[in-house]
């Protein structure tokens, strides 16, 4: 048995020509696509980083009032430790001057 080979009909110059033409336009689609999807890409980063921008200001902020309310937390033990401290010597003071009459009033 012998196989005959036919010969593939070769497209006319005029048909390659179109369908180069198509390919160009898909393609030259496929560019248009994509540029529109960067563009979307950019503007989605460009939308994030301004969130994060925001999230990252909040954060200084709250750190900022944290720092406050602790200073004035502070500020609030010191006054009373310096309260305590001058009433334990009101206290002691008191202890010693009442401790040296009762001494006075015995010997007496």
């Amino acid at each position: 048995m012998t196989e005959s080979s036919s010969p593939q009909p070769r497209p006319a110059p005029e048909e390659l020509h179109w369908g180069i033409s198509y390919l160009r336009e898909d393609i030259q689609d496929l560019r248009n696509q994509i540029g529109t999807v960067h563009h979307r890409i950019d503007e989605t980063n460009r939308s994030l980083g301004e969130q994060i921008q925001a999230v990252h200001h909040r954060i200084d902020e709250t750190n900022r009032s944290l720092g406050e309310q602790i200073q004035a937390v502070h500020h609030r033990i010191d006054e009373t430790n310096k309260r305590m401290d001058a009433h334990f010597r009101w206290t002691m003071t008191t202890l010693v001057a009442i401790t040296g009459i009762l001494i006075a009033v015995i010997k007496l």
